[in-house]
């Protein structure tokens, strides 16, 4: 489901399909947070937090995404994660370091980081669906190996890895074999 798909969904009223793409990110936001002096709890109470602070901006007719739906979820959580620490630790430097304005640095915004993430996005939406799948588990799920030869049931582990060894040089084929006009981003996607 592409940003503007999500952003319809939502102002539709239709949010659970919506949410469910946006939980997809819970993951990265999670690890983020425990990585930081955070728990599971509290990663969760922020992100849901989020998710609602997102729809609501969302929800206005007058709301324009100028960055990836993901890019502005997470900025808000990391505001959101930033007040949690500020209120824990009364540390006067982190109240005066930010300001309610949140820009594109603030949220890890670079055009140059979104036009890697559309070309990955490019070449991720030519492989198999079982690559994609075996990418997902390992790179953004964190699962071992085992975890994911049980999941897709591969025969091994063994044949687990020799399948994410030959996803990924398929992947990295298909990038070597793009010409530049297909590297090109286009603005309205």
């Amino acid at each position: 489901m592409t940003d503007q798909e999500v952003i319809s969904e939502i102002r539709q009223g239709r949010r659970e399909k919506a949410i469910k793409v946006l939980y997809k990110e819970f993951p990265k936001i999670k690890a983020n947070i425990i990585s930081s002096g955070g728990d599971v709890e509290i990663a969760r109470e922020i992100f849901h937090d989020s998710l609602i602070l997102l729809i609501e901006k969302v929800a206005n007719p007058k709301f324009e995404l100028t960055s990836k739906l993901s890019t502005f979820l997470y900025g808000i959580n990391r505001f959101l994660w930033k007040n949690e620490l500020r209120k824990r630790y009364k540390n006067p430097e982190l109240e005066w370091s930010d300001t309610l304005i949140l820009s594109a640095e603030d949220l890890g915004y670079s055009e140059e980081k979104e036009e890697k993430i559309k070309i990955l996005e490019k070449v991720l939406s030519q492989v198999t669906e079982r690559c994609k799948k075996i990418f997902e588990l390992f790179y953004f799920k964190k699962e071992d190996m085992n975890t994911i030869a049980k999941e897709l049931e591969f025969s091994s582990v063994n044949s687990a890895k020799t399948q994410k060894y030959k996803c990924m040089e398929r992947a990295i084929e298909l990038a070597r074999q793009m010409s530049p006009k297909e590297l090109q981003i286009n603005p309205a996607e």
